[in-house]
């Protein structure tokens, strides 16, 4: 986006609250509106691998072919209430919107009713790095124990840890070439406390949880396991020795008994010494 352009949506939203009883052509109107929605909730280059679509709808009765400086300012205002309501009620800190759609209808519709919808795709914001976790990724934390909740007895022999180990065993981008003197460093959560951790069990960036006898078997729901996933990246600069290269890395399942049932995954962070190579030369 532009600097001319940016100042001039920010020029307009300065101006939306003022009631001057000015108005903008419904073409205009369209172009700020929608510019700015993106400008405030969806302009960083997200990445994704799979975006969910939210539709919303406000009809508003106003005269032909332009909105008022009061009316601009309703839609912005509904428009950025519903886009807080759709980050809410994914419970996700990695979910990001990818881009904005307002469209305007006004032909065919009753008399003096203006029509505005938004189209706006989102999803987590961990691919790039790791293919995300979908709707039906809820896995007991360990065991092999398979899915959990209502997806109980399914996802045979697996578990969240494997899962995760899975996935950053394979990022969805990987440099050409070879490693050598590969080593790993050990990484678990109490190293990486986080009270934003979206799941009910903990606040650390690596899943660490103390049933303290309550029975409770941990069940790690598709929001919580795409938390690590995001957190993945940082837990690997922490913890990358100086003039290394990090390779992959083992997510395991861990239980101590004696000390008030802790339930925790440990990963092993491998690097080495990276040798990059050209795809194209075939000798």
């Amino acid at each position: 986006m532009s600097d001319n352009t940016t100042s001039r949506l920010l020029v307009f939203r300065d101006h939306l609250e003022l009631k001057n009883g000015t108005s903008l052509p419904i073409d205009s109107a369209n172009w700020y509106i929608e510019g700015l929605l993106n400008y405030e909730n969806a302009n960083n280059n997200h990445q994704f691998d799979g975006l969910t679509f939210f539709y919303d709808t406000l009809v508003l009765y106003t005269a032909a072919g332009s909105l008022s400086n009061t009316e601009l300012n309703d839609v912005y205002a509904y428009f950025t209430n519903q886009l807080y309501e759709i980050t809410q009620s994914n419970n996700d800190p990695d979910f990001a919107f990818d881009a904005i759609d307002i469209s305007i209808t006004t032909s065919g519709l009753k008399n003096g009713e203006t029509q505005l919808t938004m189209v706006v795709g989102g999803g987590p914001n961990t691919v790039g790095v790791y293919e995300a976790f979908g709707a039906t990724d809820y896995w007991i934390w360990g065991m092999q124990g398979g899915k959990c909740g209502a997806y109980a007895g399914q996802g045979g022999l697996s578990d969240a840890a494997l899962q995760l180990n899975y996935k950053f065993s394979h990022p969805l981008a990987v440099p050409a070439g070879y490693f050598t003197g590969l080593f790993y460093v050990l990484a678990t959560g109490d190293e990486f406390p986080d009270p934003n951790n979206p799941g009910p069990y903990c606040d650390y960036k690596i899943f660490r949880f103390d049933a303290w006898n309550t029975g409770i078997y941990p069940c790690l729901a598709p929001n919580e396991l795409n938390y690590y996933l995001a957190k993945m990246p940082e837990i690997i600069a922490d913890k990358k020795p100086d003039g290394k290269t990090y390779a992959y890395a083992n997510a395991y399942a861990m239980f101590f008994p004696n000390f008030g049932n802790l339930y925790y995954h440990e990963y092993k962070l491998w690097y080495g010494d990276f040798t990059t190579i050209d795809p194209n030369n075939n000798n």
